[in-house]
Order: structure tokens, then C-alpha cells, then sequence
């Protein structure tokens, strides 16, 4: 299976380099390597997941890398990350479009 990221997931990783880098850019990187091992470990078994909390209807479902969400939704040939969010931040549904 594909993993295809969203402009908007790849620019949401990005954001969370930044910001851990500013601590530290080994721990940047260790980070942003375990989301992407995730989501290629995810698209192995893409039903591991469970449905977005606030959207349980949308299609979309979720897996958990440290403290962040990753949201997907997948046909047999890929899986689409949607978006990255940090799991104390609020969802808006617009992230899933």
C-alpha cells in the first residue's frame, strides 16, 4: 500500500520539527522518523486504527505516534494522511478536508 501525505499533513510535520528543534534537533528528527515509521507501519494494517472521536462517521481514523494524531483514511492501493495534530490540541473538522 501507498502512504500519500496531504500538503497540509507534510506542512504539519514540518511545523513539529521546528518546534522540537528548538530545543533540540536530535530530538527533532527522532520524532519526525517515528511519526513517518508509523504511518509505514500503519499502511501494513490500516484498520489498526479507530475512528477520528469527534468524527466517528467521517471515514477518517487514527493512530497515535508520542503525543500526536495522525489521521488517515485508506482504499486497498493507498493510505491518504490527512493531517498531524497534537492530541491537546482542539480538531476542527476543517483539518480533514
Amino acid at each position: 500500500m501507498t502512504v500519500v501525505w496531504s500538503e497540509q499533513s507534510r506542512s504539519e510535520l514540518r511545523a513539529i520539527d521546528d518546534f522540537i528543534a528548538r530545543d533540540s534537533e536530535l530530538y527533532a528528527g527522532r520524532q519526525v522518523q517515528r511519526v513517518i515509521a508509523k504511518d509505514e507501519q500503519t499502511s501494513l494494517m490500516p484498520t489498526c486504527g479507530h475512528p477520528v472521536h469527534e468524527y466517528p462517521k467521517s471515514g477518517f481514523r487514527e493512530v497515535h505516534e508520542g503525543g500526536y494524531r495522525i489521521i488517515y483514511r485508506f482504499s486497498s492501493e493507498e493510505m491518504d494522511v490527512a493531517t498531524i495534530a497534537h492530541m491537546k490540541q482542539d480538531f476542527p473538522k476543517a483539518r480533514l478536508s
